[in-house]
């Protein structure tokens, strides 16, 4: 099993997405998946983190960047595979913050063939991602995660809305005691719902370096 981590809206130099990795390869190691960390793009955020590390949620970013993003996704699949001599089985976006926003997107839009994505901290129930949603086919399983103290949280609570008159396949929980974070009980439940397990207990594996696939 892999899951594509992607990060939030991070500050060059500022050490905040070594935290942000950490946390993903922990996460990894306790359920045994392999976890691939890819880079967003600088230049297509907000005005004032214009120079950030930041995903193409914009329409004009993804007709900039989107391809290119793919294809080093699809390149580092293709070695992490090599590596392990043979393909993963199943593969998992999983978005914090900003990544999230962008995961809701991919989603959304079908343009990326996996086996499911969750969203923590980030993702919208916008109308033109409704729009989006009513005309994909392919609808990969969206698992959604936020905390009642962020102040971004109605857009993950509308996020859940809209999937469910979708009828889309997902499934939310909100941490009403949890900020703008990603907590362990949600990693958990994401896993186990994504994968198809009941409850939220660690699947079994034996660490990072493990050929879960």
């Amino acid at each position: 099993m892999l899951v594509i981590y992607l990060h939030g809206v991070v500050q060059p130099d500022s050490g905040w997405q070594w935290a942000q990795q950490r946390g993903a390869a922990r996460a990894g190691a306790r359920h045994g998946v392999a976890v691939m960390m890819p880079r967003g793009r600088r230049g297509i955020g907000p005005k004032t983190m214009e120079e950030w590390w930041c995903w193409p949620t914009a329409t004009a970013a993804q007709a900039t960047h989107e391809d290119a993003l793919l294809a080093e996704w699809d390149a580092a699949r293709a070695e992490l595979e090599r590596r392990a001599g043979g393909r993963f089985e199943r593969v998992f976006v999983f978005g914090f913050s900003n990544g999230a926003y962008y995961a809701t997107s991919l989603a959304m839009r079908g343009r990326l063939p996996v086996d499911g994505y969750a969203a923590f901290a980030g993702g919208s129930g916008a109308r033109y991602l409704e729009r989006a949603g009513a005309q994909t086919k392919a609808r990969a399983p969206i698992f959604v995660g936020w905390g009642g103290k962020d102040p971004a949280h109605r857009d993950q609570v509308a996020l859940a809305k809209m999937l469910r008159r979708l009828k889309w396949p997902s499934r939310s929980l909100g941490k009403p005691r949890a900020g703008h974070a990603m907590t362990d009980d949600q990693v958990d439940q994401a896993f186990a719902f994504l994968s198809g397990k009941r409850g939220g207990a660690p699947a079994p594996g034996r660490g990072r370096g493990a050929r879960a696939r």
